[in-house]
């Protein structure tokens, strides 16, 4: 494929619509951008095992040199002639390392694997952190949609009335004030609708952020689900299996293997090394080349090494801290959730009876008026009591679907059942 074609392809691709939740959420896996900064942390965490992991095999070395001498030295006993030093001397070595106790290694090499087991559990963390950002930012954005089509209808109602009121101020049946407050009514309305329209621009293009494609125009509510979840002691046994809190645990190990590494630094390093010498000045031996091999201790005390015990010592203790740290947010994240979804399935039926109630009374309202037993302000009222319980069931509606899908997010459930 021409790059002409590959960069038309991904343009299309940018450009593409989704049209459910799931289908964002999909997009948000593979281009949230803090999606896949996460994956390149774990990807590098892994990295550095892997290299912490190898610095325990064996190291070859190869070296060579040409060195030229101004005098050749010679022990010329005939028949024989040793060069002891050649005019122009060739030195090659072949050396392998091998480590065999070196404790610190050991224990770094320890902490970097659990250091890349914490970073694959925050990756988890972040894709959850980024699919509640979608479920928050969807729901929003069907909220807006479904504001957006009350407020509509709320213009139409009072550009309808208005027309009335015109034709009835020409037959001299209202007065001119009555007209004046249609106009307002109207325009009032028209000020909402704008500010219904920015609210669902926004929504999707927070949307379009966060999964990188756009959502189509169209962003229906699921039903209602009045169905509870499982209790909060029953959810909040989950709390261990989470990412987050499992990223903080792998975090704990790591600082512990840190800190016996600052112990383990006062323990001798013992090496052996095996080292292969090709050479054309032989000495008395007269062999080209030779090895030898042997074994090397190492020990080294130094003061600082003393000091990192006890920085790492504390560092392991502020690491336990943080672990619980992270566990209580969960357990209050999960709490929170749960006492959210249960308000709003109160809220949601509560203003299913108020949305009934309003429409009833607009329509009493307007029915009243025709005949002369109710005045303009009512009906401004009852259509302003409208389309506030309407927006009020819009938000409850939204509400209860998001905080379902947020409590199973943060209880580590499974976000759809189906």
């Amino acid at each position: 494929m021409t790059r002409v074609g590959l960069l038309v392809l991904l343009s299309t691709a940018s450009l593409a619509h989704a049209t459910t939740l799931k289908e964002l959420l999909e997009a948000a896996d593979k281009q949230n951008v803090d999606r896949r900064i996460s994956v390149e942390q774990r990807e590098r965490a892994a990295a550095e095992a892997r290299q912490a992991w190898t610095a325990l095999l064996p190291a070859f070395t190869a070296s060579g040199a040409w060195t030229h001498n101004q005098y050749e030295v010679a022990l010329t006993q005939p028949p024989v002639s040793i060069v002891i030093t050649p005019k122009n001397q060739f030195d090659g070595t072949l050396r392998v390392d091998l480590p065999l106790i070196d404790a610190t290694r050991w224990a770094r090499t320890s902490a970097a694997i659990h250091a890349s087991e914490a970073a694959e559990q925050r990756d988890l963390a972040t894709a959850d952190q980024v699919r509640r950002q979608v479920v928050g930012a969807w729901f929003g954005y069907a909220a807006a949609l479904k504001v957006r089509e009350s407020a509509q209808r709320s213009v139409g109602v009072a550009e309808a009335q208005l027309k009335l009121q015109e034709v009835r101020e020409k037959a001299g049946t209202i007065t001119e004030l009555e007209l004046a407050r249609s106009r307002a009514e109207v325009q009032r309305n028209r000020q909402i609708l704008a500010d219904a329209e920015n609210l669902v621009a926004v929504s999707k293009r927070s949307l379009e952020t966060l999964t990188g494609i756009a959502p189509n125009n169209e962003a229906p509510l699921p039903e209602d689900d009045l169905t509870p979840e499982p209790g909060f002691e029953e959810l909040e046994k989950n709390v261990d299996t989470l990412p987050a809190v499992r990223a903080a645990e792998k975090d704990v190990q790591a600082a512990s293997n840190i800190s016996t590494a600052a112990k383990l630094t006062a323990v001798p390093v013992v090496g052996a090394q095996f080292t292969e010498r090709l050479t054309n000045a032989t000495g008395f031996s007269g062999q080209t080349a030779s090895y030898n091999a042997g074994l090397n201790l190492t020990w080294r005390l130094e003061v600082q090494a003393v000091m990192a015990m006890d920085a790492q010592s504390h560092a392991h203790t502020t690491a336990l801290l943080a672990s619980e740290r992270t566990r209580l947010a969960a357990r209050d994240l999960i709490y929170s959730d749960w006492q959210r979804l249960k308000a709003a399935l109160i809220k949601v039926q509560a203003a299913q009876a108020q949305v009934e109630a309003a429409r009833r009374a607009d329509q009493v309202a307007h029915d009243r008026y025709a005949v002369g037993a109710a005045t303009q302000i009512d009906v401004i009222q009852a259509e302003r009591d409208l389309f506030g319980a309407e927006v009020g069931q819009i938000q409850a509606r939204t509400e209860l679907a998001s905080a379902r899908l947020s409590l199973r997010l943060s209880s580590g459930r499974p976000l759809f059942t189906n």
